[in-house]
């Protein structure tokens, strides 16, 4: 089956695709993979042999020894990196006893990159990440064991306390703190055991004893059921990795294919050993074209050695395509962020795009050709074959990247991704792994984790909370002036609609359930609430069980493919503000008049909520709340009445009028006994 991607696409197929998009098993490899990643950033089979923090601390047992450049052990926060633009990364320690700044201190010593013992950690961002979550452990094994953190109260901690601390972080409605409590123990007996922390910070427990296969097995699952799994790249590492993009394939690609140019004109690839020789003479001209280097970075290096053996005249031996091949290498690496971040696909469809598959049209549009497998047991499954829009950016990158490797000689089965330092032909495409990229990024860029899932959930995230910066990425990555234009381009990618939707599920699914269920069992009040009754009223199953999903993925499209934001927040118990606008002066919100300054396409504002405000829904949870307002500014009109000026009465007995009427329609409104029944699947 084969779907094309246009201008005119039709926004129910672009849905249909999402829909058809079997992301389950892709999610739950995504999960297994992070957590394979945390595990073994907090874990390892490798015996240290000596402990740098012990050794510092008998030489000088105050702390009087440097963490970072900037910090000493004994201080009361470490400040770990401070990167070029001059923000910095910090660990506090404030507000914690003395014996627990202490547990703390040991641990978090062990987490930085220069001092992990296992070499799991290249970030400083996953070090304060990791220091953050510290409370997570210091919440379920010592303060609730009411365990002050020395070593006499330590000495009580057993593998018992440990598993129920785990059992009571499993039902905590805040996901993360099961998972994150796993990691930390196991990390915190790790240390104990290789005694690479003070004696009095130990704890004195198996690993087996709470790191069982059942035990893992359970965080494992539960994890798969987190919406913590792969978070969206935070923006100074969304940064870093635009920029290397932008590096290899916009400065890098041109001096590079001219070398290759060169090389080719002068036959240097027609010798198997690719080493050039020269007699008598060095060949200066070779050296001047082939030395290419673009700020500071070197792109190809010639590197000369001479050979004598008089009375002959020297030998000079010059070889350059290895340096040549690791550029190559890295613009692969580029090309892979940028596709990633524009197209939403998953790992095993990177891998198995062809250069062929990149399309340019008669209107110099770019396409790409993607083969979705969806869960089949039919051994002969080959896959539907649709096509995504390509920006033309990315797409001419790709194509200078084809004829590098084509100079190069290096296109070999035309893989984009496919290796260009090994020589083994390609025969199974379970050969290309995008992961050996990912590795490479992660150690050159310093940052932690990276995977396939988080640029697609990066782009969701970008587009629904529109953070201005990563927008201007955004429109440089698609090549579009506006916003706009980059909404109704991306509304016609069903990977991408599929992830908006999903991110604005985990985003808003607490205040959208709540809202839907409200409206549809009790009564409401707000044009909001009203239009959303009438919607529920026309198609009460869209609005339940399975079909609340299509429903919320139809809402996505049209949002995209109208360039309509969405917003929805709780303002007070039983609130909301649900909005599909941006806003500019001089036509605001209630919320957003008190602005002095011109304002241009803000997001309303919950603190400022108005109850005249038309956006604003109401469901029965909020009638204590309304009965208090009214009670607040009656008090107010009886008790200063004297010392208020007129425009303050007017203004309060506004606010009076706006909450009643609300209330009554709370008491008195039955419009949702009109919604037929709902017949369950």
């Amino acid at each position: 089956m084969t779907h094309s991607a246009s201008d005119d696409d039709d926004p129910l197929e672009i849905l249909t695709q999402a829909l058809d998009i079997d992301f389950a098993d892709d999610m739950l490899d995504a999960a297994e993979q992070e957590l394979e990643l945390l595990l073994l950033e907090t874990s390892g089979t490798t015996p240290q042999t000596e402990s740098t923090l012990l050794r510092k601390l008998e030489l000088f047992p105050d702390g009087d020894f440097p963490v970072s450049q900037y910090s000493m052990y004994r201080d009361s926060s470490w400040v770990i990196f401070k990167d070029k633009d001059g923000a910095v990364t910090r660990i506090t320690f404030d507000n914690l006893p003395e014996h627990i700044k202490s547990i703390k201190k040991s641990i978090m010593y062990h987490l930085i990159p220069e001092f992990a013992p296992f070499a799991g950690i290249r970030a400083y961002s996953t070090t304060r990440g990791h220091s953050q979550k510290f409370s997570i452990l210091n919440q379920y094994i010592l303060l609730d064991n009411h365990l002050t953190g020395d070593a006499e109260s330590l000495s009580f901690i057993t593998p018992k306390l440990l598993n129920n601390a785990l059992d009571k972080a499993r039902e905590s409605s805040a996901y993360t703190h099961y998972h994150y409590l796993f990691l930390q123990i196991r990390f915190w007996i790790s240390l104990s055991l290789q005694k690479l922390i003070p004696v009095e910070n130990r704890i004195c427990i198996s690993a087996t004893s709470v790191d069982t296969p059942e035990r893992k097995k359970d965080v494992i699952q539960h994890f798969n059921g987190s919406l913590a799994s792969w978070m969206p790249f935070i923006e100074p590492d969304l940064k870093k990795l635009v920029e290397y993009a932008l590096f290899w394939t916009d400065k890098a690609i041109p001096p590079l294919q001219k070398a290759a140019n060169y090389a080719q004109s002068r036959g240097l690839f027609s010798n198997s050993s690719m080493t050039i020789t020269s007699y008598g003479e060095e060949n200066f001209e070779l050296e001047d074209r082939l030395n290419v280097a673009i700020d500071g970075i070197k792109l190809v290096e010639v590197v000369k050695t001479v050979r004598q053996y008089p009375p002959a005249p020297p030998i000079w031996q010059y070889s350059w395509l290895k340096s040549a091949l690791d550029s190559l290498n890295a613009i692969r690496c580029a090309i892979y962020i940028l596709v990633a971040l524009v197209t939403g696909l998953r790992a095993s469809e990177l891998e198995a795009l062809k250069f062929e598959h990149v399309i340019k049209g008669p209107d110099g549009r770019f396409r790409l050709k993607v083969t979705r497998y969806k869960t089949s047991k039919d051994p002969n499954h080959k896959g539907d074959t649709t096509y995504i829009p390509l920006p033309n950016f990315v797409g001419g990158k790709i194509k200078e990247y084809e004829k590098a490797r084509r100079t190069l000689k290096n296109y070999r089965e035309g893989f984009l991704f496919q290796s260009v330092l090994g020589t083994k032909k390609v025969n199974r495409l379970a050969s290309i792994k995008v992961e050996s990229i990912t590795k490479k990024l992660e150690d050159e860029l310093g940052i932690d984790r990276i995977h396939t899932h988080r640029f697609r959930k990066t782009i969701a995230e970008i587009l629904i909370n529109r953070n201005e910066r990563n927008v201007d990425i955004i429109r440089l990555l698609f090549g579009h002036a506006s916003y706009a234009m980059t909404l109704r381009y991306i509304g016609r990618n069903p990977y991408i609609v599929h992830s908006v939707a999903q991110a604005i599920e985990q985003n808003y699914i607490e205040e959208f359930t709540d809202i839907i269920s409200s409206v549809k069992s009790s009564s409401s009040s707000g044009e909001g609430a009203l239009r959303l009754l009438e919607r529920i009223a026309a198609k009460p199953d869209a609005f339940s069980g399975k079909q609340l999903r299509i429903t919320i993925f139809t809402y996505v499209s049209h949002l995209l493919s109208s360039n309509e934001p969405l917003f929805i927040h709780r303002t007070a118990v039983g609130s909301y503000c649900v909005s599909t606008e941006l806003y500019s002066s001089p036509s605001l919100p209630p919320c957003l008049k008190h602005h002095k300054k011109i304002v241009n396409n803000a997001f309303p504002d919950p603190l400022f909520c108005d109850p005249a405000c038309p956006h604003l829904v109401l469901v029965g949870k909020a009638t204590r709340a309304l009965e208090d307002n009214i009670d607040f500014y009656n008090q107010m009109l009886t008790r200063a009445s004297d010392t208020l000026s007129e425009t303050s009465k007017a203004m309060l007995r506004q606010k009076i009028t706006d909450n009643a009427k609300h209330l009554d329609q709370l008491k008195n409104n039955q419009a949702y006994k009109t919604i037929p029944g709902v017949v369950q699947a």
